[in-house]
């Protein structure tokens, strides 16, 4: 993202914020896969911090960029040694990879740098350097993902040739590994009539699934973002599962949609509940760290978009992406719970079921600016867990609760269910 799009999100502040549910359209029951939680940029410090840090996120796939230009840095001089200790090291730490090949070859530029472009006579020169990584990573990255957001700047040339790329980069990868996974588009947001027209050139049917960055102001815009991809897809026909492989907020920097350190938990929760009650196949959160120390500040948001600090430390939205990484995986949201009694819609609440952790699991909050309190049917043993510091209290039988828009987020074990809500 860059400034240019600055106008285009606050359209789009300005039109969501008339309209704030992150409730799913049609309220299915989802089963929510093991492995839906994923980190952009994350083990790339090759810190045992860090490693530490994934592991108690419960981060199950990592998402790096293969740039061409670092691997083939001259022309036939491939070198894979940077990359080597990345893939190893994240193996080794039991995680999946997701291999992004993108991005020119500083080269073929007069002036060393590379371009966000790869011309039809540089074409065969890019096919070759996806043909060598694939190789030698093979049965080493789980996934290959074709490109970055080429419906923006990330890629510079025209919509047409970035279809042929797309489509000579699967069948590349296809007869080089013919048991890989290949995933495309990475499209930034949702951009209709760019994904119509892959489709109509035949870059989409050749994929094993489709790939979007679910950006935006709020949570609720971002769920209206991913309405609209999956209206999309079902206006092409397409069946496949959705890999959301970016999505975050920035907490500082001078954009006009940034995020509080405080309320950055709460957008955390809400996202990917949202996201996972939709039936994402995997949920990739941007990214890891921020790239200045704490307190520092820097005109640009994209210095400011970790879920952590970059000194190690945690920020409060770390323990919000934690709670839902470790209770909703394998868990099924079940729309038709909690049973609700006298409860106005602007309390809204999410049940998932039989959770890989033993637990059941509750989320609740409040849309509007106000505090309610309810009466809550659950077992003796539910806890309530404080999302901005990962710390959980034993809750009361029939004990009041205060919903805010902050989640509230119940974990308990056992066959029980909520029985009913009351309002108080």
């Amino acid at each position: 993202m860059k400034k240019i799009y600055i106008c285009g999100f606050l359209l789009s502040m300005l039109f969501y914020s008339c309209s704030s549910t992150v409730l799913p359209p049609g309220r299915q029951e989802v089963t929510i896969p093991e492995d839906f939680f994923g980190i952009v940029h994350g083990a790339r410090t090759q810190d045992e911090k860090e490693e530490k840090l994934l592991e108690q996120m419960g981060a199950k796939w990592l998402l790096n960029t293969f740039y061409w230009n670092l691997i083939e840095p001259e022309k036939d001089r491939f070198n894979f040694t940077g990359y080597d200790i990345y893939v190893n090291n994240a193996k080794r730490q039991g995680k999946k990879i997701i291999g992004l090949l993108a991005y020119g070859a500083g080269y073929l530029s007069p002036n060393g740098k590379s371009k966000n472009y790869v011309s039809k006579k540089n074409m065969p020169l890019f096919l070759r350097f996806v043909e060598e990584t694939v190789r030698h990573y093979k049965g080493q990255v789980d996934i290959w993902c074709v490109w970055n957001e080429p419906n923006i700047h990330f890629w510079t040339g025209t919509d047409r040739e970035f279809f042929e790329l797309s489509k000579l980069t699967t069948e590349v990868i296809r007869k080089t590994d013919p048991d890989a996974y290949i995933i495309g588009g990475a499209f930034w947001r949702s951009p209709v009539g760019f994904i119509k027209k892959m489709q109509k050139a035949g870059a989409i049917e050749v994929l094993d699934a489709l790939a979007f960055h679910l950006y935006d102001v709020n949570p609720s815009g971002c769920m209206k973002v991913y309405d609209l991809f999956t209206k999309t897809m079902s206006e092409i026909n397409y069946s496949g599962p959705v890999w959301v492989t970016e999505v975050g907020y920035p907490t500082g920097g001078l954009f006009p949609i940034s995020v509080s350190l405080d309320k950055f938990p709460a957008y955390i929760v809400k996202t990917i509940t949202g996201t996972a009650a939709r039936g994402a196949r995997l949920l990739l959160w941007y990214h890891m760290f921020d790239s200045l120390e704490p307190g520092k500040k820097h005109i640009s948001f994209e210095y400011f978009y970790g879920l952590n600090n970059k000194d190690f430390s945690r920020k409060k939205g770390s323990w919000a992406y934690e709670l839902c990484a470790r209770f909703l995986p394998g868990s099924r949201y079940t729309p038709e719970l909690p049973k609700r009694e006298n409860i106005p819609s602007n309390i809204v609440s999410f049940c998932f079921l039989d959770g890989i952790s033993g637990n059941n699991t509750l989320i609740l909050w409040n849309d509007k600016k106000k505090t309610q309190k309810i009466e809550l049917n659950l077992p003796a043993s539910a806890l309530l867990h404080d999302i901005s510091t990962g710390q959980s209290v034993s809750l009361l039988a029939d004990a009041p609760l205060e919903v805010t828009e902050m989640p509230l987020f119940i974990t308990w074990q056992g066959t029980e269910t909520p029985c009913v809500i009351k309002k108080r």
